[in-house]
Order: structure tokens, then C-alpha cells, then sequence
């Protein structure tokens, strides 16, 4: 049986999923039967958006992966989503596409802020490296 944290995080990768798609719906396009909501201006296809998304990895100067950091996901439209790494520093945020803005929040380590565009239909790779806090 999964650990309450693994089903935690699993909940909180579909909620990500969910809310990119319900919150960054292209209101001033004309309506199309095969679009569907995405984080982006541009509309996406619903085989295109099951496609997109981030992973991403989170590591320290060393290349050693780091677990249980919080990872922020912005776009200008207002989304906002958030994932946490797992054991071995990899997060996940599947079906959004478009312009974000990734940041890491963690006591222990300077914040990181990446800058990441995720096409219609494409999934992108990003490594964050961290460093020590004050260090």
C-alpha cells in the first residue's frame, strides 16, 4: 500500500493538473470543439495538454538529489500550482503548457527561479541546482 505521503503527493500532481487546465482557459479565443483549457494564450489541443507538461529534478552543488523541497509554479495569467520533491529530487506538474516561472522554497537553501516555456503536445526537463542557505 502506497505511504500517505506518496498519496499526498499523487493528489497534489492531479490537482496541479486540474487547476493549470480550469485556470488558464483562453476566454478571448472563439470557441473551438477540439481546444482545450491550457496555462497558455494559445489554445491546446486535449491530446496536446494530456502531453505537456514539466519534470524536473532538484539538486544541490554536488549533483545529490534533495527530497521534500516545495516547488512553485506561476504563470502571468494567474496560475499557480505547487509539487514537492520526492525522495529522489524529481517533481512532476503534467498537462499545462506555456510561459511559467518555477521557484524553490526551502529554510535550508537559497531560492531558485527558472524562467521555462512548455509547448502544446511537448513535456520539458529541468534541473534546479540549489545551494546551501547563506552559503
Amino acid at each position: 500500500m502506497p505511504s500517505s505521503r506518496a498519496l499526498r503527493q499523487a493528489a497534489l500532481l492531479v490537482l496541479v493538473a486540474v487547476l493549470g487546465m480550469l485556470a488558464a482557459c483562453d476566454r478571448s479565443a472563439p470557441p473551438s470543439p477540439s481546444a482545450v483549457a491550457s496555462a497558455s494564450a494559445i489554445a491546446c489541443a486535449a491530446d496536446e495538454i494530456e502531453a505537456s507538461g514539466i519534470n524536473g529534478s532538484v539538486v544541490d552543488s554536488d549533483g545529490n538529489p534533495l527530497d521534500d523541497i516545495l516547488i512553485q509554479i506561476e504563470n502571468l495569467g494567474g496560475f499557480r500550482g505547487t509539487a514537492r520533491t520526492a525522495e529522489d529530487g524529481v517533481f512532476t506538474a503534467p498537462g499545462v503548457s506555456g510561459e511559467f516561472v518555477i521557484a524553490t522554497v526551502d529554510i535550508g537553501y537559497d531560492s531558485v527561479t527558472q524562467r521555462v516555456t512548455v509547448p502544446c503536445g511537448e513535456t520539458i526537463d529541468v534541473e534546479l541546482v540549489l545551494t546551501p542557505a547563506g552559503g
